[in-house]
């Protein structure tokens, strides 16, 4: 039987060669494998970093988007506030105004019937005097059974006038119209 006379911790020329070939192959991965390898993860680290970065950046201005439109939006509901009270105001004024108006029409209105009215009595008054003095200067007339002069007629039917007028209305004072001596 063979027994082995060599120690087993002792290199031997396998022990070098496999040496010399795991240090060639760690020579070649250092020198053409290692810094493509490398570079390719700085490239993709790099990359992750401006992403990250870029992420960042977006997000901030996504904030300072939202918060000029939060912004905006008050702004805007504060003016569509205004526009309404403004509005309100000019409505309440145009309501104010059109009651003027309103007001000042009807007074118009009323101030032109009272004159109306007044005018239609003055002509009735003086159509009803001119009818009751025709009356009179002919009852005076059959009675007396004699013409008067034109000074007796005026007298005598203003008389009469004052008596109607007297007797229409009780509470005023109508003044007579003096009486000349000598007409009956």
């Amino acid at each position: 039987m063979y027994v082995a006379t060599t120690n087993f911790l002792v290199p031997n020329a396998t022990f070098v060669v496999e040496l010399v070939i795991f240090l060639l192959l760690i020579g070649v991965l250092a020198k053409w494998i290692i810094p493509p390898i490398n570079r390719a993860m700085d490239a993709r680290l790099e990359k992750i970093e401006r992403n990250i970065s870029d992420a960042e950046e977006a997000k901030r201005k996504a904030q300072e988007l939202e918060d000029q439109y939060q912004k905006t939006l008050e702004q805007g509901r504060a003016e569509a506030r205004a526009l309404k009270d403004e509005a309100a105001k000019i409505g309440e004024q145009l309501r104010a105004e059109l009651r003027r108006q309103g007001e000042e029409e009807y007074r118009r209105l009323l101030d032109r019937a009272n004159q109306d009215i007044e005018a239609s009595t003055r002509r009735a008054t003086e159509q009803l005097r001119t009818e009751v003095a025709g009356l009179v200067m002919g009852v005076v007339e059959k009675v007396l059974g004699e013409g008067l002069t034109v000074t007796d007629q005026e007298e005598l039917v203003q008389r009469a006038i004052d008596e109607i007028e007297r007797q229409a209305a009780p509470d005023e004072q109508v003044p007579s119209a003096p009486v000349k001596a000598g007409a009956t």
